[in-house]
C-alpha cells in the first residue's frame, strides 16, 4: 500500500506565525518535484509514539555499553528525548532509547533535526537499515544495508557510513573473524575550539584494507611525530597517542608496513626519513617539504588488515610553550577499498567554525538515491558517494547509545538525552514506496 504519512493534520505542525528554526521551513534541495510522504513533529501524548515508532527492549551486552528500553524514549513538550540513564538492567550498567519507523522506504530525502546529548560516550543517531525480518532477497545487486545519515558524536563530530552487511568473508586479521565492505567518514566541526598535536580517530566498525593514507593541505612544512594504526579493541581503550609502548597484545600495523610519501624537506631528508614517523618513538619524526599537499601511504601488503583506530601527532615538543607547537589542523585519513581511496575522517582548518552540537537544534539529511547518497548538514551538502549496496527498502531508526567509541563514558551521561524535533521524508512525485507495516508480515 503506497500512502503519505503524517503524524498529525498539516494545520497543526505549522502555525500562522512563523519563527526562525519553525518545523515547517524544512525543505529537500530544490530542482526535483518532491512529495512529502511522512512527518512527524512529536506534538502529541506519550503513548501515541506506537502510532508510528516500533521500540527496542533489550540488552545489547557484547555491542555497546547500554541496553534499550521504551521508557528511555519520551515524547514530552512537542519533542522526543532519548535519555542516557545509569541504571542497572539488562545485564548492563546504562540504559537508553532506540526506535524505528513502522513504515519503510526505498530512496528520498530523509531529514531530522535534533540535538546531542551533552556528554561524551554518546552516539547520537539517526540512520536506515535492513533487518533480517525483512527477508531481504539477497540477490540480483539486492543486499542488506545501513546507511548512518549522523552517528553523532558530543560536542561536535557527525559521522556518516554506508555499511555492507551481505558480503561478509572471513579473515584471520580481525578480532572477529569478519570483514565487511563499509564506506565511514567523520566530519569535525570545531578545530579551533580543540586545536592540539594528537588526533585519535576510533572507527564504531572497522574497515578492512592493505592501505592508509594520511594527507595534508597544511601551507608550511610540519612534523609527523607519529602515525599508528591499530585493530579493533572492544572497550575502546587505546593507549595515549604520546606513549611509545603498547600493551602486551596490541599491534600497530604501521611498524609493519611499507612507506610511500611526498616530498621530504631536504635540509632534514637524512636526520628525519620518512620510516621516523612509525618507527615507535616520538622524539623521531618526518619532515614535510612544506609546498602543496603532503601525502603520507602505509602500505600493509597483500593481506588485509583490520582498521580500528588511527592516531597521529604532529608538531614539536616547545618546553617555552608547555607542550606541542607546530602542529597541523587540516588533514585526511583515507583507506583503499581495492579500487578507490575512501576517506575515514577530516579536517578543514580554513572552513570549519566552532559548535557545540548539543547546544541548538541543527538539521542532519540524505539523499538517497538508485546512483548515490549525498550528506546534509543545515542544508549544506558535506558528502556525496556512489551508492554501493543500498537498493531496498528500509525502516528509519533514531537512537541514543553509549559505546566507548563515541568517547570516554564518564558519570555526567547520566540523565542527558538525545532531543529530536522532527523527522520528515520527501520522495520524487510519481516514485512513492512508503509502505505501511503489513510488510512486517510478507
Amino acid at each position: 500500500m503506497i500512502k503519505s504519512l503524517k503524524c498529525l493534520p498539516l494545520f497543526t505542525l505549522c502555525a500562522a506565525v512563523v519563527v526562525p528554526g519553525a518545523h515547517c521551513l524544512a525543505e529537500p534541495p530544490s530542482g526535483r518535484d518532491w512529495v512529502l510522504v511522512f512527518e512527524d513533529d512529536f506534538d502529541y501524548p506519550d503513548d501515541a509514539l506506537e502510532v508510528n515508532w516500533i521500540s527496542e527492549n533489550r540488552s545489547n551486552a557484547g555491542h555497546i555499553l547500554s541496553s534499550r528500553w521504551r521508557e528511555n524514549a519520551v515524547v514530552s513538550e512537542g519533542t522526543l528525548k532519548l535519555v542516557a540513564r545509569k541504571e542497572k538492567r539488562g545485564g548492563q550498567e546504562w540504559t537508553a532509547g532506540n526506535i524505528w519507523t513502522r513504515a519503510i522506504w526505498k530512496y528520498g530525502y530523509f531529514e531530522c533535526r535534533y540535538k546531542y546529548a551533552a556528554a561524551s560516550g554518546t552516539n547520537n543517531s539517526f540512520w536506515l537499515m535492513t533487518q533480517k525480518w525483512q527477508n531481504v532477497p539477497e540477490q540480483d545487486g539486492v543486499k542488506r544495508f545501513e546507511i548512518d545519515i549522523n552517528e553523532g558524536h558530543y560536542p561536535d563530530e557527525i559521522n556518516m557510513n554506508l555499511h555492507n552487511y551481505t558480503d561478509v568473508s572471513w579473515s584471520p586479521n580481525s578480532p572477529r573473524g569478519r570483514n565487511r565492505p563499509n564506506w565511514p567518514k567523520s566530519y569535525t566541526l570545531s578545530s579551533r575550539s580543540d586545536s592540539r598535536a594528537d588526533r585519535e580517530v576510533i572507527l564504531d566498525i572497522p574497515v578492512q584494507t592493505t592501505k592508509l593514507r594520511f594527507s595534508t593541505k597544511h601551507d608550511s612544512y610540519f612534523h609527523l611525530r607519529s602515525l599508528r594504526v591499530f585493530p579493533k579493541k572492544m572497550d575502546g581503550n587505546y593507549p595515549s597517542p604520546y606513549v611509545d609502548k603498547l600493551p602486551d597484545g596490541l599491534v600497530d600495523y604501521a611498524r609493519e608496513a611499507n612507506v610511500r610519501h611526498s616530498r621530504t624537506f631536504d635540509t632534514y631528508a637524512q636526520t628525519n626519513p620518512p620510516e621516523a614517523a612509525v618507527d615507535g618513538n616520538i622524539s623521531t619524526s618526518w619532515i614535510s617539504l612544506g609546498q602543496g599537499e603532503a601525502v603520507y601511504e602505509l602500505d600493509f601488503g597483500d593481506e588485509p588488515r583490520e582498521v580500528g583506530c588511527v592516531q597521529f601527532v604532529t608538531g614539536w615538543n616547545n618546553p617555552a610553550e608547555n607542550g606541542y607547537t607546530g602542529y597541523i589542523n587540516d588533514y585526511c585519513i583515507e583507506y583503499w577499498n581495492g579500487n578507490d581511496w575512501v576517506e575515514i575522517a577530516s579536517l578543514d582548518d580554513n572552513v570549519v567554525v566552532d559548535k557545540d552540537l548539543s547546544e541548538e537544534f541543527h538539521t542532519y539529511a540524505l539523499e538517497w538515491n538508485e546512483d548515490e547518497l549525498i550528506w546534509y548538514f543545515d542544508g549544506k551538502e558535506i558528502r556525496r558517494l556512489k551508492n554501493y549496496c543500498a537498493f531496498y527498502e528500509s525502516p528509519v531508526w533514531l537512537s541514543l547509545a553509549i559505546t566507548y567509541g563515541s568517547g570516554k563514558v564518564g558519570p555526567e551521561v547520566d540523565g542527558t538525552q538525545m532531543e529530536v524535533d522532527y523527522v520528515k521524508i520527501w520522495q520524487e512525485r510519481g516514485k512513492e514506496t512508503v509502505q505501511d507495516e503489513s510488510w512486517l508480515q510478507r
